[in-house]
């Protein structure tokens, strides 16, 4: 139904032909690349995936699934290399006295790299921490949020008559990153609150500390 011409979906053997930032070229396609094609809007292709509404969706969702699957599995199965890190917590923690090592230890340890997972939160905390601990308070705590009637969206659904912002997340998430990043760059290049010491962004959260002391506000 989402594919009527029978094309082929994504397998470990389909060979990529595009080159990295750095110069390296990755011999097989993954499967973030994949989904990323798929859901690409192109003025040639069909459109029937795009057009299917709720059921675009839930491509979506499962893609999402899928690709998490993945990584989780790669982290079962790499767990001798992630315990390494978390050596020196668990010798702290039986030097401390915790002599009950079933309640230290997980059989399955989440990498920082994991989003959302206890690491990588922790990890973030550590880092806005070490911010903070350096250059002092921060002056601006920016979360940043998205409006459906931006003139971005409302001008790239014309492109597909009929379609409303509900059923296009990916068109959402596009416009939403790009913003995001022009954000970061007008603060943190063009000093649109003074100059920026340090910064830290996790979540699309950020935390700033100017040169200036300055009331903390949130925005």
């Amino acid at each position: 139904m989402l594919f009527p011409f029978g094309e082929d979906g994504w397998h470990k053997y389909l060979e990529n032909k595009l080159t990295l930032g750095d110069g390296r070229k990755r011999t097989k396609m993954t499967m973030k690349d994949f989904f990323s094609y798929r859901l690409q809007q192109r003025e040639k292709e069909g459109k029937t995936l795009l057009i299917e509404g709720r059921l675009l969706q839930q491509f979506i969702v499962d893609a999402y699934a899928t690709l998490e699957e993945d990584r989780l599995r790669w982290i079962r199965n790499n767990q001798a290399t992630l315990r390494a890190e978390l050596c020196r917590g668990l010798c702290d923690a039986l030097k401390s006295g915790d002599n009950d090592t079933s309640v230290v230890g997980r059989k399955i340890i989440l990498s920082d790299s994991f989003t959302g997972g206890p690491q990588y939160m922790l990890q973030n905390y550590q880092d806005a921490m070490a911010v903070c601990s350096w250059a002092g308070p921060p002056d601006l705590f920016i979360t940043f949020t998205w409006n459906p009637n931006w003139v971005e969206i409302s001008d790239f659904l014309k492109f597909i008559p009929g379609q409303k912002t509900p059923v296009r997340p990916d068109i959402v998430a596009r416009v939403f990153h790009i913003k995001f990043q022009q954000m970061l760059h007008d603060l943190i290049q063009k000093h649109l609150f003074g100059p920026v010491v340090a910064s830290h962004s996790f979540s699309f959260i950020q935390i700033f500390v100017m040169s200036s002391p300055r009331t903390s506000r949130h925005i």
